[in-house]
Parts: C-alpha cells; sequence; structure tokens
C-alpha cells in the first residue's frame, strides 16, 4: 500500500514567504543567470519580487552581457554570469539600421515607403514588434523607452511619442504624438529613468526632463539648467558622445576628453582623458570625480547607453572604474575617472585604429536580459 498522503498543513506554501528573507535568497544566486532564471520560474510571487527589486539589488550586481557581431555570440564579464558564449540568432529585416539598446530591447529602423521600427527582445531575440513609424521620410536618430512610452527622435526640434507596451490590435493605426524640444537643445542621445524622473542628454551634455503628461503637449520636455561642465567643443560628442548614467542615487556624466585642434584639422577621435562628473542636484552644479567607490560604469558607445556596476559576486569588476565597448573593440576596456593619457591611436588604448566612424547594424552593443526590465 502506498504511504498515506500528508496533510496539507504539512506542505510549505513557498509562494506565501514574506519578502525580506526572499531578497536574501535573491542576493546569494547572483551573478549567475541561470539561477536568476530558476528563482523567476519558480512561482508567480517569486517573478513579481524580482521584478519588483531588480533595478537595487539585481542590475547593479550583474555587468553587461557583451554581443559581438557579427559572429552573434553572447558573451559574460565572467564565467559565473554563464559559463561560455551563447549563440545569438537574430533575424533582421533587410535594411535595417540600429538606433538604440534602451530598457531590455534592440531598437531597429528600416526606412522606404513602408518604413517600420522593429522592437527586439535584447537577450533571445523571441519577442519582436513592428510599429509603423508616423511619417517614413523623416531621418529619425534615436529611439528609447520610457516606463511608459516609446520615444522617437528626428530632429533637435521635436519627437513622437507613442504608448508602450500597448498591444495594438493588427493594421490598427498607432496614435502617434508630436512634441516639441526648446529651441536651445541640441541632438537628444540618451533617455533614462532616474529617481521616477524621465532625463535626457544631448550630445553637448544638455540635461533635459521629460513629462509627457504635460498639458498642452509642446511642455513635454525643458531643459534643466546646470552649470561647472567643460565647454561642448572639448569632448566628443559624435562618435563616442556624452553618457548618463544612474549610479544608485547619484547621477553622474561620463564625457570623452579630446585633445585641442592642430592647426586646420581637429583631433576627432583622439581621446586623452575620461572624466566623470557628479550632479548636485540642491544646486544644479556637476562637479568632476576621480572617485566613484565600489561603482564602476559600464559605457556602451554603439548602442548609446550606460549602466552601474557593483561587483557583489567576484565577477572580476574593478571599483571605481570606467568600461567601455566600441566598434573594432572585442573586448571591455576600463581606465579610471579621470585618466589623463592618450587612449587611442598608437598608444593602443581606447580605439585600435584611429578615429571611430558611428558604426552602423549589426554593432556590438551591451544587452541586458529582457527579464530584468
Amino acid at each position: 500500500m502506498p504511504p498515506p498522503a500528508p496533510e496539507l498543513d504539512e506542505f510549505r506554501d513557498w509562494a506565501s514567504l514574506p519578502a525580506l528573507p526572499l531578497e536574501e535568497v535573491l542576493r546569494g544566486l547572483l551573478p549567475c543567470l541561470r539561477s536568476l532564471y530558476a528563482f523567476a520560474g519558480t512561482c508567480r510571487p517569486w517573478r513579481r519580487l524580482l521584478r519588483a527589486c531588480a533595478a537595487e539589488v539585481v542590475l547593479p550586481r550583474v555587468p553587461p552581457l557583451l554581443l559581438l557581431c557579427p559572429a552573434f555570440r553572447l558573451v559574460s564579464f565572467s564565467p559565473l554570469v554563464f559559463a561560455r558564449p551563447l549563440s545569438y540568432r537574430l533575424p533582421v529585416p533587410a535594411g535595417a539600421t540600429f538606433l538604440s539598446a534602451s530598457r531590455g530591447h534592440l531598437i531597429l529602423l528600416r526606412r522606404g515607403s513602408f518604413g517600420c521600427l522593429h522592437l527586439v527582445d535584447a537577450l533571445t531575440g523571441a519577442e519582436r514588434r513592428t510599429l509603423q513609424l508616423p511619417s517614413p521620410h523623416f531621418p529619425y536618430h534615436y529611439a528609447a523607452l520610457s516606463p511608459s512610452h516609446l520615444l522617437l527622435f528626428h530632429s533637435k526640434h521635436a519627437f513622437f511619442s507613442l504608448p508602450f507596451p500597448e498591444h495594438p490590435t493588427p493594421n490598427a493605426r498607432l496614435d502617434w504624438t508630436k512634441h516639441t524640444l526648446p529651441r536651445a537643445a541640441s541632438f537628444v542621445t540618451t533617455v533614462i529613468e532616474f529617481r521616477g524622473r524621465v532625463l535626457g542628454l544631448t550630445d553637448r551634455a544638455q540635461l533635459l526632463e521629460f513629462n509627457l503628461d504635460a498639458t498642452p503637449p509642446n511642455q513635454t520636455v525643458r531643459i534643466l539648467s546646470t552649470t561647472s561642465l567643460p565647454d561642448a567643443t572639448t569632448f566628443d560628442r559624435l562618435q563616442l558622445g556624452p553618457h548618463l548614467v544612474a549610479a544608485r542615487n547619484r547621477l553622474l556624466l561620463v564625457l570623452f576628453m579630446v585633445g585641442p585642434k592642430l592647426g586646420s584639422m581637429p583631433s576627432a577621435g583622439r581621446v586623452n582623458k575620461v572624466g566623470v562628473y557628479w550632479l548636485d542636484m540642491a544646486q544644479m552644479i556637476w562637479e568632476e570625480v576621480d572617485n566613484i567607490g565600489a561603482y564602476s560604469l559600464f559605457v556602451d558607445c554603439a548602442g548609446r547607453s550606460a549602466t552601474a556596476c557593483v561587483d557583489a559576486g567576484n565577477c572580476g569588476v574593478e571599483g571605481n572604474r570606467v568600461y567601455f565597448a566600441a566598434p573594432r573593440c572585442h573586448t571591455w576596456r576600463a581606465v579610471p575617472p579621470g585618466c589623463e593619457a592618450p587612449l587611442n591611436g598608437e598608444g593602443g588604448g581606447l580605439l585600435s585604429d584611429g578615429p571611430m566612424a558611428h558604426a552602423p547594424w549589426p554593432s556590438q552593443l551591451s544587452v541586458y536580459p529582457r527579464l530584468f526590465f
């Protein structure tokens, strides 16, 4: 005879465990992605907990994954994240170019008479959406996802927004909303969320704030007045670009400083310093720092994104470093903040073969698992 079935009260209800001990269990699983997926697959309450505390607990402790193209290999900073490179096969529509990596998605642009955007799950490519453009003729240069909207920029003066992630019915007309940017603003290159605010950065390191629910729509963006940054002519604007990154409760800015012009020839790409600046939000003053403590910054030049990381899982990430990935570089490079030395050219530093051009798709970029967003 089989043993009698246990009484119901003998079963432990794992889904009802308090959040505090579960967070401690989660910290112990870092940085292994396989363990994190297993945690999320246990039950829905555990998955909801992982999503809820991802920004504070998970993301700062898992270094970005690097996608090497055109081999399409996804590699981690450490074998503790996953042991071997993973094959990454992403069907890219013919003629599509890469706009950005944002909130766990790759955003691709396909031009032509049937122009559209392709949003692809950055880790596996399994989730894909195609959206019609507001107009196929605008020169779109950047796109980003906020917590509630997709933003699509086409000039220094205007952009479109679309509620996201709404799932429209097939052939439904998308309700894009057009917004104006302040006349003094330059090209927007970064959009991030910080302390519940949606902030943007231009190629001249101007700081913007977005309020997509403002009325009327032309009041959705304002320039935040800040001081004490170097002149825009002293840092790289178009190739490496300025980068905005949230390091827990600090807002940081990374600038790749370039040398002065040599005669009539600009020294584009001749990076001689990586500057890191912290924003004192009480006085709106940028202050240059040479120590960011246990944090390290990962800057993805091709994907126009940056993130802060703390090495809690012995991944080999050094504190107080700026790691960057650029086209033609096959690994992360690292320098301390404020490093003053030639970082490219014959010195063999930042770049391997001179000035860097804007990389078309496919390019090398850092990505995060879709699970964390």
